[in-house]
């Protein structure tokens, strides 16, 4: 089988789908991935094909590039797998008469939890003003047959039948309205990475830490708080700052903290005590398939969501940046690391991700999809 997998060029909307795209080509598929031309290097780790096209600054005109791009190519594939914020995934395998799987790389959308990521700010803030999103959309779509003139009622409200949600169903908001026939959860995408070497070798003391990459304006003042709260504790502090960040603003910093431009987070994980995090889904996925207790500082879009999920599951605590302070940190850090119901629901958590399908049954799942499709065609 053939699969045209499409996506836009959103780190945590694609590292997850790598790990489908390796199983689905153990089963024997080909695929092939259509991201922006910088992303070739990484699509051709996981193994897959790469086509390209050209990225752009303006969500409106990657997708329109995407779209483009994908309808000179899919009359040889099979079937199309797209990620939930290319919309036109959908329209666009039924114009060509393909069948159609939707990925998630976070928490499936209904209309109510739509609606709490447009009043979170980030990016889709400038959607609460309806004339903006049917603009959008109309700009995008012209001449496609669509079920709403709003993108985002389209993705909450024109599904494929089938959609896999990277996460476990007890983290889904409003998990009730989501019914197994058409959304699968198959937990953090789990699959083995490409080695990132990293000079920071665990000793007796706890490991906490803290990574909020760009999403902060005021980066200096916060981690500067962050070297207060823990100079002179008995713990070591691993720093990601990004990469656009520049260190040197950072004074006076003990020999216990240790300031990264990056890490290999997984690696990190693997050893902390704590992790301080945005509550990006990424981030929390992973903080989950190792246990590490969190405390999330969440900002935007889906951060303040996930904080919820995050204290409904009893992993963390969650900490409002405007209250934010060295004092505050601190406690918050020391109580998750102490606290042995957090770590008895970690434990919980960690045996419902070893249950759920992963990667590997996501790929069986489509799989099994398309020869039920296939079958219902050749019986007409």
């Amino acid at each position: 089988m053939k699969i045209l997998f499409i996506n836009l060029p959103y780190y945590g909307h694609v590292v997850p789908t790598l790990g489908i795209v390796k199983e689905l080509i153990n089963l024997g598929c080909e695929v092939t991935y259509l991201l922006p031309f910088d992303w070739e290097e990484k699509v051709r780790e996981s193994g897959a094909v790469f086509a390209g096209y050209a990225n752009h600054r303006q969500l409106s005109e990657q997708i329109k590039n995407a779209y483009a791009a994908a309808e000179r190519m899919i009359d040889k594939f099979d079937l199309v797998v797209y990620e939930q914020f290319f919309f036109l995934g959908k329209h666009l395998a039924e114009k060509y008469g393909k069948p159609v799987v939707r990925i998630f790389t976070a928490p499936v959308t209904n209309g109510q939890l739509m609606h709490e990521f447009i009043n979170a700010k980030g990016p889709l803030s400038v959607f609460k003003h309806k004339w903006i999103a049917r603009a959008f959309t109309k700009d995008i779509a012209k001449g496609i047959p669509m079920k709403t003139d709003n993108w985002l009622d389209e993705i909450v409200k024109n599904p494929p039948d089938l959609n896999l949600v990277y996460t476990l169903r007890e983290y889904q908001p409003y998990e009730d309205e989501f019914s197994e026939e058409f959304f699968r959860f198959l937990g953090p995408s789990i699959y083995e990475r490409k080695a990132v070497p990293f000079d920071f070798v665990k000793g007796k003391n706890p490991v906490v830490y803290i990574s909020l990459g760009t999403v902060l304006k005021g980066a200096v003042s916060f981690f500067q708080n962050c070297i207060e709260a823990f100079r002179g504790e008995d713990v070591d502090v691993i720093i990601s700052v990004g990469r656009k960040f520049k260190r040197k603003k950072l004074k006076n910093i003990p020999s216990n903290i240790r300031i990264y431009d990056s890490v290999p987070q997984l690696e990190v994980l693997k050893t902390a005590d704590a992790f301080v995090t945005h509550g990006g889904m990424n981030s929390v996925s992973e903080a989950l398939v190792y246990g590490t207790p969190m405390v999330v500082i969440p900002f935007v879009s889906d951060q303040p969501v996930n904080a919820q999920c995050i204290e409904k599951l009893g992993v963390g605590r969650k900490i409002a940046y405007s209250k934010l302070n060295a004092a505050a940190l601190k406690d918050a850090v020391f109580s998750v690391i102490r606290d042995k119901e957090i770590r008895k629901n970690l434990t919980r958590v960690q045996e419902r991700i070893k249950q759920a399908p992963g990667n590997q049954g996501g790929a069986k799942m489509i799989m099994e999809y398309y020869e039920k499709k296939v079958k219902a065609c050749s019986k007409r």
